[in-house]
């Protein structure tokens, strides 16, 4: 990892983090999100190194508009691939230029709310035994089956590393917005399909916890079609896989609990049911859905070459 020398004037700062945002395909809401990240009200004591976006498989159009905003703020890097190699290649990129004690990782199309970020931060540097944190994933309100099988799987999600965080068991975490401790990353393999679920599962081999933030919300994209969600889910299981593989442990879902622990697994499905009862309607549903994503993940992985490298992106087009 490249070090830079501080400047005297920053010395009266404890803590220094950097921010990193992977843009492919397109660059809707990225001078937002710079905004949102350049206001924000951080813990007393921190300073921004830098933001550093890398920016893949855009057409000229976008990738005039991600310069146009990484030229309003002073302190972005700007990195360009004119072929989306793939998230975990970009990951390591900023891995390896970052220079501030903790590493930031957004999506590009990920909405972070107000002080979200200031929270992350504020939890991992309460503790030296944290080595990631991340937050809180929110939806918006729609309508139809494939909305209420996205509020169930999504509520499900965050019951689940709530309960596991509560427990001090947990190893995953929503990669749309995390913070990583510097001292506890671990360079992904390029053709690592999840990397959140990588990063957090290598910082809980190596000793630190993996928290999840139910105060730091960030509202995210998602399918809108129950054919892009099989999609969407065939390639997460098939990544969940690719972590057994890698690193010996699978994270910890409510998918891999139903089977390792069955009794864990259904209590947090009874309690997310519990809070939001209706959703029950969609279960059936969202149980054919995992299903037939696992048979096909499974299919995906005796199969060879890298699967899902680079994504197919899935998501609200608006």
């Amino acid at each position: 990892m490249s070090q830079r020398l501080v400047a005297p004037e920053r010395l009266r700062y404890e803590t220094a983090f950097s921010v990193g945002i992977c843009a492919a395909d397109h660059a809707r809401g990225i001078d937002e999100l710079l905004h949102i990240i350049e206001h924000e009200s951080y813990p007393a004591g921190c300073l921004l190194s830098e933001i550093m976006i890398v920016a893949s498989g855009l057409d000229q159009a976008n990738f005039a508009l991600v310069r146009a905003s990484a030229s309003r703020y002073g302190n972005v890097i700007l990195m360009e691939e004119p072929i989306r190699r793939g998230k975990a290649e970009a990951i390591n990129r900023m891995i390896d230029c970052f220079t501030g004690q903790f590493l930031i990782l957004i999506n590009s199309d990920a909405h972070p709310y107000p002080g979200a970020i200031s929270e992350l931060l504020g939890v991992i540097i309460s503790d030296d035994k944290i080595g990631l944190v991340s937050a809180s994933p929110i939806i918006g309100d729609s309508k139809g089956v494939t909305a209420a099988v996205l509020k169930l799987m999504w509520e499900v999600h965050n019951e689940c590393l709530a309960t596991l965080n509560e427990a001090e068991m947990n190893n995953h975490c929503c990669d749309e917005l995390m913070v990583v401790r510097g001292v506890a990353i671990r360079k992904l393999p390029n053709d690592t399909v999840n990397d959140g679920a990588f990063l957090a599962g290598a910082a809980y081999q190596a000793g630190y916890a993996v928290e999840f933030s139910q105060e730091a919300k960030v509202r995210i994209d998602v399918p809108e079609r129950i054919n892009d969600l099989l999609t969407q889910r065939r390639r997460i299981v098939y990544g969940h896989l690719q972590i057994l593989r890698s690193l010996g442990e699978s994270p910890r879902t409510l998918e891999s609990m139903l089977f390792n622990n069955p009794r864990l697994g259904l209590s947090i499905l009874i309690q997310t049911l519990a809070k939001s009862p209706r959703l029950v309607l969609a279960l059936p549903v969202a149980a054919v859905c995992e299903v037939g994503s696992g048979v096909l993940a499974a299919i995906d992985g005796l199969a060879y070459g890298n699967k899902h490298v680079p994504w197919v992106r899935i998501g609200r087009k608006t």
